[in-house]
């Protein structure tokens, strides 16, 4: 009976300590971006940024753009789970009299083509081919107007993307217009 005891005992603690890595690695960052830059437009062909800005003027394109890398497992993981393609929350802070605190209100949420349905097979190939994917893609506001702008980078079921491997935390980006 102690025999059976202690091997249900040492069965359980096993599996706990299984359970918490899992855990442990479903916390961790499933695809990382690598790259971000806030800029007027980018180059169809190369699919770069022009006109990289810290700041941007009203009613001008602006444009927030990334460099995502993640391999084959992440990959797998966000397909089974639904959670592609990602998107981009585009909020825009409204001031509420004089102080900056004050109401943000969500504009758009938009689907970048890093996942989405017509790019899986492109994205699904170069993993073949590389052991991972190092994908470029953005979105973007025709006529943002003045403010401060904020976009979160979030999952097709509105989880928070992960950034930083130390102490995750939501991938949000902001730039002010003048």
């Amino acid at each position: 009976m102690r025999t059976q005891l202690a091997l249900a005992l040492g069965c359980l603690l096993a599996a706990g300590g299984v359970a918490a890595e899992t855990a442990d690695a479903a916390a961790l960052p499933l695809i990382e971006i690598t790259e971000v830059q806030w800029a007027q437009r980018v180059d169809a062909a190369s699919r770069n940024v022009i006109g990289a800005q810290q700041q941007a003027r009203a009613y001008v394109p602006l444009v927030l753009w990334m460099r995502i890398h993640a391999g084959e497992a992440a990959l797998n993981r966000l397909e089974t789970a639904g959670r592609l393609p990602i998107r981009h929350r585009w909020f825009r802070e409204s001031y509420a009299g004089v102080s900056a605190e004050g109401v943000t209100d969500m504009t758009d949420s938009i689907a970048l083509d890093a996942g989405s349905r017509e790019k899986l097979g492109a994205l699904r190939q170069e993993v073949a081919v590389r052991g991972h994917f190092d994908w470029r893609t953005w979105s973007h506001k025709a006529r943002p107007g003045p403010g401060r702008w904020r976009v979160a980078v979030v999952y097709a079921d509105n989880t928070p993307v992960m950034c930083g491997s130390e102490n995750p935390q939501p991938c949000r980006y902001s730039i002010t217009v003048k």
